[in-house]
């Protein structure tokens, strides 16, 4: 296991307070990836600025659109950390039961509209490294413009990094949560680790 140890608010130094005060703030509360990033305040910094603006600034992509790339991220790399933070989220926004579960199940979600299946489809052109069709991209823009189509792929950048982080160091999933992505056989054990990111 590769956990980092976590610092204690106590001992971290007066701009580290500060920043861990703006994001609490922000936020709700600071735990997991935000939380392993305590340890390097400077990068924490920078990472949660575009954090920020890419869930609570005013952006191209609507809710919808963001919270199902997210989804469709978390389920593509088995991030069961952001799924579970995302969820909620997810449904807040209008993404419906069917949807959030066909892409947890790993199936086509079915009654897409034209513009959030093409969020997608170009989120898994991103995340598989290749080129956005035409199509896909030029439908992404008709709904959410040139801004949107650069969001979404910047957006799956973000949370495959955040992926990265929470795997790297084991970070577990939300106290009482649940591995979306685990076996239906294995729903009733708790969660672990990084299996779980």
């Amino acid at each position: 296991m590769s956990r980092l140890p976590l610092p204690k608010y106590q001992d971290l130094s007066p701009e580290a307070r500060t920043l861990y005060d703006q994001l609490a703030a922000k936020r709700g509360r600071i735990d997991g990836m935000y939380q392993t990033l305590l340890s390097h305040p400077a990068l924490l910094e920078k990472v949660s600025a575009l954090g920020s603006y890419l869930r609570f600034g005013e952006t191209a992509l609507p809710p919808e659109a963001r919270e199902l790339a997210i989804l469709a991220c978390a389920r593509r790399m088995g991030a069961g950390y952001e799924w579970v933070k995302h969820s909620g989220p997810a449904s807040q926004a209008g993404i419906p039961e069917s949807v959030r579960e066909a892409l947890r199940t790993g199936r086509e979600p079915e009654g897409l509209g034209p513009g959030l299946r093409a969020v997608l489809d170009a989120a898994g052109c991103a995340l598989a490294r290749r080129s956005i069709p035409a199509g896909i991209q030029d439908e992404v823009v008709r709904a959410y413009g040139v801004e949107g189509v650069v969001e979404l792929v910047v957006l799956c950048g973000f949370y495959a990094m955040i992926a990265g982080v929470i795997f790297a160091f084991d970070v577990p999933l939300p106290e009482g949560a649940r591995d979306p992505f685990a076996a239906q056989d294995d729903k009733d054990e708790p969660a672990t680790g990084g299996e779980s990111a």
